[in-house]
């Protein structure tokens, strides 16, 4: 049964991988070739926490601002996928109930424990390789002879140290500078707390581009500093001379977790280096818009209140005898108000899967579109009322054919709609502020050949039971 808490897992999953994403073009195009450092390693700290917060807060949120929001916003599907049921598909041939989606909390949970899992077997993985290293606590840090078992990184409050290295003495203050930037800075941190995030964020494709953006600006920053507060001796070419040389030395077990003098990209970091550009601070205000645009994309899921329409008059009317005044009469109440989304969304008996199944239960392929071969999907608007009766349920998109197919087209029309209309379960109302309300709803249904799916509105697809045709 797909329970509300996977209808909601959906769209907070959209809504987050809309967000991520366009936060991380914000970042490709305009931001990651700019020497902001600090603006960019704090773009990059909380972006994620934006993908993550923002649909559950607008969530709580949208109900209570809805009289803010545009009156068309809810016509939009892509906008509104809380109140566009699934796509009920009808086929020519039956398969098994749909299950893949009662399973999706536990697909998602099960993601995020493998990532939260590895991350501990690399932190674990760290330990066991250090741990009977030498260590010497020092002010702020504790130095740990490596013995060239692994590069010079650090990783917390610990610097690994390889006295191996060939460094002259201005070379290794130079290079043990660097990577007191990295825990003075608390680097480690940042992008351990950036990793949970992945876990929690895995199904999102954009997420697993920050964490090497993330250290790639920590080198650009710990590299800032050394030059920063460098004798006047050294330069940015013989600084790049020092990381060339150091990464050339030989490959070292790979730690993903520490920051890595040797093994972070240095031709990027190189580039960076020799490279001037002017600070253009008008891109760090680019987050703005990005961000308003974002707010109002998501927040549009609140449809607006109808309006009562206004009455017409005739534009002869000025030539009539005004009409006697009507005897005075209470004004009558107004209509109700038909909501697109409320805080508690009306519930069919048995849920969402009962729901298409009940409905794919009553339709059947009309034998002129079988004939035919004509394909198309049907939009049918339908209102639960306050007390949980479904009412006028009429046909919001049809299916068109050209002339000589259309009475098969007006025979899938009617079939959607009879199907719509003849369900056998009933419906727990709506609710909006404590009190129960009516609600519109469009479910589309989709007529495929040899197939029997449900479509939900992130296009992901699920098969459902559906007897067959007989022919």
């Amino acid at each position: 049964m797909l329970l509300p808490t996977t209808a909601a897992l959906l769209n907070w999953m959209w809504q987050s991988t809309l967000c991520l994403g366009a936060c991380w073009l914000l970042y490709w195009l305009a931001l990651r070739r700019e020497t902001h450092f600090q603006y960019n390693r704090q773009f990059l700290r909380y972006t994620p926490w934006l993908a993550l917060l923002l649909p559950p807060l607008l969530t709580v949120l949208v109900p209570k601002l809805g009289s803010w929001l545009p009156t068309q916003a809810a016509s939009s599907a892509l906008l509104a996928p809380a109140f566009v049921l699934p796509t009920a598909v009808v086929g020519t041939t039956g398969t098994s109930p749909a299950t893949f989606w009662a399973w999706l909390p536990i697909v998602y949970g099960t993601g995020v424990g493998l990532g939260v899992a590895r991350l501990g077997w690399q932190v674990f993985r760290l330990w066991q390789t250090t741990r009977r290293l030498p260590r010497e606590p020092r002010a702020g840090y504790t130095l740990v002879s490596t013995s060239g078992q692994l590069p010079i990184s650090s990783f917390g409050r610990l610097v690994f140290w390889d006295e191996t290295a060939d460094l002259t003495p201005a070379e290794a203050q130079q290079v043990l500078y660097h990577e007191l930037v990295h825990v003075q800075q608390g680097h480690t941190w940042e992008q351990l707390n950036l990793r949970v995030l992945q876990a929690v964020l895995w199904f999102n494709p954009f997420v697993h581009c920050y964490p090497r953006a993330l250290a790639l600006t920590h080198e650009y920053l710990a590299d800032a500093a050394v030059l920063e507060g460098a004798p006047p001796s050294t330069t940015s070419a013989t600084y790049v001379a020092l990381l060339a040389r150091l990464a050339l030395r030989r490959l070292y077990p790979p730690l993903p977790l520490p920051h890595s003098f040797t093994h972070s990209p240095i031709l990027t970091r190189i580039a960076m280096l020799q490279s001037s550009p002017p600070v253009r601070r008008w891109k760090q205000w680019l987050i703005l818009p990005v961000s308003a645009v974002l707010l109002v994309t998501i927040s549009c899921e609140k449809a607006a209140e109808p309006t009562a329409p206004t009455a017409d008059t005739s534009s002869d009317s000025h030539l009539l005898p005004p009409p006697p005044p009507p005897p005075a009469l209470p004004p009558p109440p107004p209509p109700p108000a038909i909501y697109n989304f409320v805080e508690h969304m009306p519930e069919y008996a048995g849920g969402m899967t009962k729901l298409l199944t009940d409905i794919t239960q009553q339709l059947r392929y009309p034998a002129a579109a079988l004939k035919a071969e004509l394909e198309g999907k049907v939009f049918v608007d339908f209102i639960i009322a306050s007390d949980g009766s479904m009412q006028a349920v009429s046909l919001k998109k049809g299916i068109s054919a050209p002339p000589d197919l259309a009475p098969a087209a007006q025979a899938m029309n009617e079939a959607a709609l009879a199907a719509v209309r003849t369900l056998p379960g009933k419906w727990t109302p709506g609710r909006q502020d404590g009190k129960q309300v009516a609600v519109a709803y469009t479910v589309p249904i989709a007529f495929a050949l040899d197939q029997a799916q449900v479509k939900l509105p992130n296009q992901k697809t699920v098969s459902i039971s559906y007897p067959a045709q007989q022919q």
